[in-house]
């Protein structure tokens, strides 16, 4: 048994090494999700993709995707609904989607600062910022580093900081080297097995599934670990109690990455946020309660 086990692991990285790459085969015909244009804007010598929605006078409403994944991938459901009234601006974080791909370590601090600078860049003084997941984690930290330009802050799918313990961090750091590893040597299995997942909970249409795919597909895996050591080490304990800023805090009661636990510590360390919880939903909320979530953003900003 273990010899054949041995065999099929060297004809699988023979083939992953020297065969082409695999393309799943979509279930029907394709289409894009959301045709939404953007256009590039500097902050310093990076450049940062960024996409809007809604009325240029309307009050600006920034939405800060999470780890991974571009702005488009998180947010398509909702930009439509929320321009209705809001500027609605969703940036392509730092070496994600068609944003810079900036080849060295990163803090979340640093994807805080870009955000301000996109800011700027646009002639926005201050705005109401929604963040998911690791959005959330910047979407605090700008609100602790520019707290001017936060109006009302929305923090969803996120925490104070995945780990609580320098042991968690370590297993995490563990984890995320050993997971980079094997991404350099295939991306499709994690692309095919991800994209099908949400397929099979009704997050993604059939005929998008090519396009999430590749979405998924196009990741450096360097990059797309880089942000994950980011994640790892992001600890807000120490001084999120200072906020002042009116928050909400929407809540994944079944989430499967970042712990239902964790979101209910930071409405703790929160003074005062408005709560709501979204019973069932799991990390991929912005797909599959996208309405709910759009309620619960339109009451809070009244």
């Amino acid at each position: 048994m273990k010899q054949w086990l041995k065999r099929l692991l060297f004809m699988w990285l023979g083939w992953r090494v020297f065969g082409p790459e695999p393309k799943p085969k979509p279930p029907e015909a394709q289409e894009h999700p959301l045709r939404l244009p953007g256009r590039s804007v500097f902050v310093g010598d990076n450049e940062f993709f960024v996409r809007e929605a809604g009325n240029a006078d309307a009050p600006a409403l920034f939405l800060v995707h999470g780890w991974g994944d571009h702005s488009l991938v998180v947010w398509w459901k909702l930009i439509g609904r929320l321009a209705a009234k809001y500027r609605v601006i969703v940036p392509d974080s730092r070496n994600t989607g068609k944003s810079d791909q900036l080849r060295h370590r990163y803090e979340i601090a640093d994807i805080a600062d870009d955000l301000a600078g996109i800011m700027t860049a646009l002639g926005i003084d201050r705005a109401h910022v929604a963040g998911y997941s690791m959005g959330g984690l910047a979407a605090l930290e700008l609100a602790h580093r520019h707290p001017h330009r936060v109006d009302k802050l929305i923090l969803a799918g996120t925490s104070a900081g995945p780990a609580r313990s320098t042991i968690e961090r370590l297993v995490g750091g563990f984890v995320i080297v050993v997971a980079r590893g094997f991404s350099r040597l295939s991306r499709s299995e994690v692309s095919r097995a991800r994209t099908a997942y949400l397929v099979n909970v009704g997050a993604v249409l059939p005929r998008h599934f090519r396009w999430f795919y590749e979405q998924h597909q196009n990741h450096d895996p360097d990059l797309y670990w880089m942000a994950g050591s980011a994640v790892n080490r992001f600890n807000a304990r120490p001084w999120i109690g200072k906020l002042r800023q009116p928050a909400l805090v929407i809540i994944n009661t079944e989430d499967q990455l970042m712990f239902a636990e964790l979101q209910y510590e930071l409405t703790s360390l929160l003074h005062d946020p408005e709560v709501v919880e979204l019973v069932g939903a799991r990390h991929e909320a912005p797909l599959t309660h996208a309405g709910h979530m759009i309620r619960a953003i339109e009451k809070f900003l009244g």
